[in-house]
């Protein structure tokens, strides 16, 4: 098994706005091996030795610090350890500071007290992530959407897509022969469901089993597939209210914009 890349997210301040940044980046690489981590409120060069010590390589380090001196501590330890790190704000302080011909004020967290929708990205993002394939049953009636479908469809990194436009998405997977939860038939919350060509599902499954380096019988055959959709398409059917929609050729941009614009 395959060790996942560690994501470590550090900031001095609450670290939500390198989270939302990692996260809207990582739904370009669906379900990949990762594991992200977030240390915030580091404000002292002795943290942040901490951090990188407690990170092993080859981890990506993000961070958002408004202290060069933090800044080039993080720079220079975890280049030594053999990480890759990454400065959000660095760059961009840089360029504002000439075209303004204005110093930043350096102080950490003054963002935080102006966005009261980044909080709302992250609580999103956070309950999406405790709904994705299945769970969180007990509060799905809480969401803001639910997305069904079978393996592979997109579920998961369009709904990561969606929490950072501030919607709780819960996503569950449709399975042959298994009866889908009371608790997402009684959730009074708009439905989706996913739906995809047989070609595109067997190309994708083909794809992953590939990278996974396993062979799950029947996963990837169009005749397995085919009754997985059939099922899938009764579920449908016995859902009330329920919208589907065809994925096949669609990014996942485009597929967002669908259901914000017909479902919700």
């Amino acid at each position: 098994m395959i060790d996942p890349l560690e994501i470590l997210i550090v900031s001095d301040a609450t670290g939500s706005t390198a989270e939302a940044v990692v996260t809207s980046t990582l739904v370009q690489f669906g379900r990949a091996n990762i594991k992200v981590r977030r240390e915030p409120f580091t404000r002292t060069v002795d943290q942040v030795r901490e951090v990188v010590e407690s990170t092993k390589p080859p981890g990506v380090v993000v961070f958002t610090f408004v202290t060069s001196e933090l800044s080039d501590a993080l720079l220079e330890l975890g280049a030594a350890k053999g990480l890759t790190v990454v400065d959000l704000l660095g760059p961009l302080m840089g360029i504002f500071t000439e075209a303004l011909q204005s110093l930043p004020s350096r102080t950490p967290g003054v963002f935080r007290g102006q966005s009261e929708d980044m909080f709302k990205i992250i609580e999103a993002i956070h309950f999406t992530r405790r709904h994705d394939d299945g769970q969180g049953l007990e509060t799905i009636h809480q969401a803001d959407l639910i997305i069904l479908g079978v393996s592979r469809t997109g579920k998961t990194p369009t709904s990561i897509f969606l929490s950072c436009r501030k919607l709780k998405v819960a996503n569950v997977p449709i399975i042959r022969g298994i009866e889908l939860a009371d608790e997402v038939r009684r959730a009074s919350v708009p439905k989706v469901g996913f739906k995809m060509g047989i070609d595109r599902q067997a190309q994708v499954r083909k794809e992953r089993a590939g990278r996974m380096g396993t062979r799950i019988p029947g996963y990837s055959e169009r005749e397995h597939i085919m009754t997985e959709i059939d099922y899938c398409n009764r579920v449908y059917r016995s859902i009330a209210g329920i919208r589907t929609l065809d994925v096949t050729y669609r990014s996942i941009e485009e597929t967002s914009d669908w259901i914000t614009h017909h479902v919700l």
